[in-house]
């Protein structure tokens, strides 16, 4: 059993490497984030197809009083991931990730109401060291602030849709299946506005061979397997678990930019401090969850 649990800790790190690894996949594949965000959800839609297909067509079944929630969720998935895509573009992997990271600020400002319990005070504590860092961010980058708002527009989606899902699965619906549906949607969505927009359309598949390889690994490996997979290895892994090594995505994300390239993703002190706070509010907020027993899941 202890066996299994190093096993599922390990393998759940390299899933959280691989969602942190998709901003890289970002930044380097030369299309537009809404061409990306098109791309990465028909691959990984008919991966997930082919999973429940070969599992069993049962699997594909879904009531109908959980079918509206779905297709929001879709919607705001697409949207997150455009948001997101468009912000490495125009602000970088690092100023991106630092602002996601306050997803936990949010998510303790939002997850009361949508869940209907009290906000605790060391929540809006927690929450506030959050806003000290995320303040700090803004003064130290202030030139990026249209990328830094989108990277909080994408993080916002992230929380509510995380939040949707996270109600659905209380349902006993299964995160295979939503993620299935939610795909589709989201892939449909995108679908809609690239009908509309004539220079998106004409240029979908105006790529090289490597944006194709690219493309591919985003989809395949970075969101369908990742999502399949980290359903099970969960398994054995305690909430605080989760979401400490979760919360470990833009530390991975930031560093392999770092290596990856280099000056160009190099920030001043201040931000690093402004980061530093955030992933303090972070822990100590998934701390205090853990020891009041509420879990999270993020389905993103």
């Amino acid at each position: 059993m202890q066996n299994d649990k190093t096993k599922d800790l390990l393998h759940f790190h390299f899933l959280v490497f691989l969602w942190g690894f998709t901003s890289i996949l970002g930044a380097i594949i030369n299309l537009t984030a809404i061409q990306i965000v098109w791309h990465r959800m028909l691959i990984a839609y008919v991966i997930v197809f082919f999973y429940l297909y070969f599992k069993g067509l049962k699997k594909f079944k879904i009531p109908k009083k959980f079918i509206f929630q779905i297709i929001i969720a879709g919607i705001l998935i697409s949207v997150h991931w455009a948001a997101f895509f468009y912000a490495i573009k125009i602000s970088g992997v690092s100023l991106t990730l630092s602002i996601l990271a306050s997803g936990a600020f949010l998510t303790s400002i939002i997850e009361p109401i949508f869940f209907k319990r009290k906000t605790s005070i060391k929540e809006l504590l927690f929450g506030s060291i959050t806003l000290i860092g995320l303040l700090i961010i803004f003064r130290a980058e202030f030139d990026q602030y249209i990328g830094m708002l989108v990277a909080f527009l994408a993080t916002l989606l992230s929380v509510i849709f995380t939040l949707i899902n996270s109600k659905l699965v209380k349902n006993n619906l299964s995160p295979i299946t939503i993620t299935f549906y939610e795909l589709f949607i989201g892939w449909l969505f995108i679908s809609f506005y690239i009908y509309f927009d004539f220079e998106s359309i004409n240029t979908l598949f105006q790529f090289t061979l490597s944006d194709f390889l690219l493309l591919f690994i985003l989809g395949s490996a970075c969101t369908a397997y990742a999502h399949l997979v980290s359903v099970k290895v969960m398994r054995n892994l305690s909430p605080f678990s989760f979401m400490i090594i979760i919360n470990l995505e833009p530390v991975y994300a930031i560093i392999l930019s770092l290596l990856i390239f280099g000056k160009n993703e190099l920030m001043g002190i201040d931000f690093y401090f402004g980061f530093f706070l955030i992933l303090v509010a972070v822990f100590l907020d998934t701390r205090d969850k853990h020891k009041n027993g509420i879990k999270r899941m993020k389905l993103s």
